[in-house]
């Protein structure tokens, strides 16, 4: 214990004459408090929206805005016939002949479901191939295959899964979609909008696409982002919120390692106290 308390004493006796112990606290916090704050300051710059480009702020090409959602694996759809002709087309809507609706566990029986193989079940007509192919295709190939039964039927075709997520800072959400053009901007505000220590400069965007997975990373902060490749958003996107720099280095944290900074150099002192009186 004595060779231990020994060494304590001839490091703090060093550290005491090489630098003046008052003037080295007061100078040396000042200096830290004012980095860290510095440093931990959220500008209107990190956080605006529609800011024109310059060396912060990226300019984006114009390219094609929206682009109508393919169909992918897995996906279910509701599709409903309607016909001018009574009794025609129920039997695919889930209502009787008499003309009365289904109740609501009936009606969940008519969401169809694309297989791994792209196909789907419909009554009465057998597999129907949607992989990649829009809604809208869907519905015309259906209003197709309805004239061998009827005459002007018109069909509406839905994806029934129609939602985002979007994960990071703020929390985890799914949220369902209205419709199917929804821009980035509208995501942000269903979802609660961005909070302050989000890092809008580098917002990642995770698509399962026909040719994979891909993953896209933007700024939000530019007003060039409209009419971009990330201005819409689809069904089944993720997207991903980092934390800002200044999130780890905010006032909490600098409490935190102020607390830490000070009961560590009260420790030292009273070790090299404790030193110095017994060297008395």
């Amino acid at each position: 214990m004595s060779i231990f308390l020994g060494i304590i004493k001839k490091i703090c006796s060093w550290f005491h004459n090489l630098i003046n112990i008052k003037i080295l606290m007061k100078y040396f916090f000042s200096i830290i408090i004012a980095v860290l704050l510095i440093t931990s300051c959220v500008t209107t710059r990190r956080i605006n929206y529609l800011q024109r480009p310059n060396l912060d702020i990226p300019d984006y090409v114009d390219t094609i805005g929206f682009k109508d959602y393919r169909m992918q694996a897995g996906d279910y759809l509701s599709i409903k016939a309607y016909s001018i002709t009574p009794g025609v087309v129920e039997i695919y809507n889930g209502t009787n002949n008499a003309g009365g609706s289904g109740d609501v566990a009936s009606s969940r029986l008519f969401l169809y479901r694309i297989g791994e193989d792209g196909n789907f079940e419909y009554p009465y007509i057998g597999k129907i191939y949607a992989l990649g192919k829009t809604t809208r295709e869907l519905k015309f190939e259906l209003e197709k295959m309805f004239d061998e039964v009827a005459k002007n039927v018109s069909v509406d075709v839905r994806l029934s899964n129609r939602s985002f997520s979007m994960i990071g800072e703020g929390g985890s959400k799914r949220i369902s979609m209205p419709n199917e053009r929804i821009t980035i901007f509208q995501a942000l505000a269903m979802a609660g909008d961005l909070g302050t220590f989000a890092d809008r400069s580098r917002i990642k965007l995770v698509r399962l696409t026909e040719k994979g997975t891909v993953v896209k990373e933007f700024d939000i902060r530019t007003i060039k982002i409209i009419d971009s490749e990330f201005y819409y958003i689809q069904p089944n996107d993720v997207i991903y919120i980092q934390h800002s720099f200044a999130k780890y280095v905010g006032i909490d944290h600098i409490k935190s390692a102020i607390g830490v900074t000070l009961s560590t150099v009260s420790f030292g002192l009273m070790v090299w106290q404790i030193g110095d009186r017994i060297k008395k």
